[in-house]
């Protein structure tokens, strides 16, 4: 009995088609569920540290989220939205790799008690306005 299950466990395998290539191929998400992920992670977009005498706003997570995302534009200390960081460029093979040297801007310290963003989805569609503090650790 377990050389018949066997044989036809080898019978049906021998006529499935070999494929050349074994790698997984990771595919980019709609962008909706990229929206829908950036809106449930929103505390998540930006970080604040402290780094030899510098002050650091991280954009990795938006970096990591960037297939969804057409623009994001921030302001400073409760200024207007008159900044705008520059994503790298999507990669469909890749999509969440954050590949950027420096995902970051440099401040002087203590010169940043918060950041605003605004994200732009590729629909045209904005995010809220969502405020960040800085919180010294």
């Amino acid at each position: 009995m377990r050389s018949l299950i066997l044989a036809t466990l080898a019978a049906s395998l021998s006529i499935l088609p070999l494929q050349n290539d074994y790698r997984a191929h990771a595919q980019a998400m709609p962008p909706e569920q990229i929206k829908q992920i950036l809106d449930l992670t929103k505390a998540n977009w930006v970080s604040f540290r402290d780094w030899e005498g510098q002050q650091l706003i991280y954009f990795t997570h938006l970096e990591a989220w960037k297939c969804g995302i057409d623009y994001v534009f921030y302001g400073l200390n409760g200024g207007p939205l008159d900044q705008m960081w520059e994503l790298a460029e999507c990669d469909p093979d890749n999509p969440n790799a954050v590949l950027k040297d420096k995902p970051y801007i440099e401040l002087p310290t203590g010169s940043t008690q918060s950041i605003s963003v605004q994200l732009v989805y590729p629909d045209g569609s904005k995010s809220p306005v969502e405020t960040f503090a800085y919180k010294p650790q």
